[in-house]
């Protein structure tokens, strides 16, 4: 489970700093391990299920991912963090079982129907999609059209600027802005703490103590 980027600058991590945890793993000592998935577990979780958009495919992601890292982790040589090392490997473990699920879609001339959602699901979308129109309601409203814009109505940045009559750079600037600020504004979203953590931590430290 991430630690929020305040607390983590303003005090060191209870068990050890990523780096003291990999080299203890890499001296013998592997149930450490378990510290780093615990620690980063939500960040590779949020990041399948952007890629997977299933919450099951993005937790057999997660842990195909963390068993890589481990096997790989004598060659982490920390030109980045921990943290965006991993995350790549499990981008490249969900892209490729995206690509996979892709290749085993049967091609169809029927009409595809809707798949029917169940009620949890879509009282979690309706809750989402009410969430982000408050969210949304709240950016400043230069920062809120260009979101909508680019984003919503999916007009590129020069047809953006000019539907607003500003540079192309001030549409850039603004979309970053409301971007970030929608990101910090949504912490809720797509969270894997508690029992789901603990569950995907067992699994990984089995597979790898066995």
């Amino acid at each position: 489970m991430d630690m929020p980027a305040s607390q983590a600058r303003t005090s060191p991590a209870p068990d050890g700093s990523d780096a003291e945890v990999i080299a203890d793993v890499l001296a013998g000592d592997r149930r450490r391990f378990a510290v780093l998935v615990q620690r980063h577990n939500q960040t590779l979780f949020r990041t399948c299920r952007a890629v997977l958009r299933d919450d099951h495919d993005a937790e057999d992601a997660v842990q195909s991912a963390w068993l890589s890292a481990f096997r790989a982790l004598d060659r982490f040589r920390a030109d980045s963090s921990f943290r965006t090392w991993v995350t790549r490997i499990a981008v490249n473990e969900a892209t490729t079982r995206l690509r996979q699920r892709q290749k085993l879609t049967p091609v169809s001339d029927e009409i595809p129907m809707q798949p029917v959602e169940s009620p949890v699901h879509h009282t979690a979308m309706k809750e989402l999609a009410a969430r982000l129109e408050r969210e949304l309601d709240e950016l400043p409203e230069g920062l809120r059209t260009v979101l909508v814009l680019r984003d919503v109505v999916e007009l590129d940045t020069a047809e953006t600027a000019a539907a607003l009559g500003i540079e192309e750079e001030n549409v850039r600037v603004r979309l970053h802005r409301a971007r970030q600020a929608l990101a910090l504004a949504l912490p809720e979203v797509w969270r894997f703490e508690g029992e789901r953590c603990a569950r995907l931590t067992e699994r990984v430290m089995r597979a790898i103590l066995e």
